[in-house]
């Protein structure tokens, strides 16, 4: 096994662990036209991240195929974060979907080569150690907890997000708590996250689904990197992929993937709202 940065050169193989979620998925001909755009909008932000930021990504390859891949951001470039802090880096996403790979220490193998660049100096901190690194683990159906494996790996809680130390002590961020707004309680907003492909996919197939049950019914689409305003507004804890807010209700983000007769109760029942 072994670990590389992501470039220009290997972008591609990102794109390739993350498809393993789409060979095991029904979809039909539309499905695969908003999942292909959505390959597209994740690899301008990675385009975009690798200029501003440098590395964005590490890929771990077994026996010459990639299989797992973690993503990664400096939280003072993230437009979506009111109050980030300075020389902290954030773990996006962890993710080792393929079956065969599984338990093969390629996720451990990603975070341990990521905190041991932190220590001795990533490129974006100008070879200098960041603060600490903070996560927010999300769940994965199937698979052994994020929490748990973060733990593993040296992280501790702190407030609303995991964080393990490099050179500096943790210092937690506010993050209000979720409120409804006034304008949104007759209409839906879907915010998406262009860093995973999925987002973008998430996003159109949500507004289609409702837009197919309640005709006429307003729907809002805002990606959140490009529109940051219509996410901290809202105060919303995590977009992993995309998240649908139904009349001021915020439905569960994971149901979407694996329960999709519990996905369309939850949004029946705030329609009733």
């Amino acid at each position: 096994m072994k670990v590389e940065n992501a470039s220009k050169k290997n972008l591609e193989d990102l794109f390739k662990v993350c498809a393993h979620a789409f060979k095991i998925c029904p979809h039909n001909e539309f499905d695969y036209l908003m999942y292909k755009k959505g390959l597209e909008v994740r690899r301008k932000w990675l385009i975009d991240m690798l200029k501003q930021q440098g590395s964005c990504a590490k890929i771990a390859y077994l026996d010459g195929r990639p299989f797992a891949q973690i993503q990664f951001c400096l939280e003072e470039m993230m437009p979506n974060v009111s109050d980030p802090r300075k020389d902290v880096v954030s773990i996006l996403c962890t993710y080792s979907p393929v079956p065969e790979a599984q338990r093969k220490g390629g996720a451990t193998a990603l975070v341990k080569n990521l905190l041991e660049e932190c220590d001795s100096g990533l490129s974006c901190f100008g070879r200098m150690p960041c603060r600490f690194v903070v996560t927010l683990p999300f769940p994965v159906d199937g698979k052994p907890s994020l929490t748990e494996f973060y733990k593993k790996n040296g992280f501790r809680q702190g407030h609303k997000e995991m964080f393990l130390e490099i050179s500096e002590e943790y210092v937690s961020r506010d993050i209000p708590e979720y409120h409804p707004l006034p304008a949104d309680l007759d209409r839906t907003i879907i915010l998406y996250n262009p860093a995973c492909e999925w987002g973008y996919f998430y996003a159109f197939k949500v507004e289609e689904i409702i837009q197919s049950m309640y005709p006429g019914h307003p729907v809002e689409v805002y990606n959140i990197w490009e529109n940051p305003e219509e996410y901290l507004k809202r105060s919303l804890q995590r977009v992993t992929a995309g998240r649908a807010i139904v009349k001021g209700q915020v439905i569960s983000g994971g149901i979407f993937w694996t329960d999709r007769a519990a996905f369309l109760r939850e949004v029946e029942d705030a329609m009733k709202q």
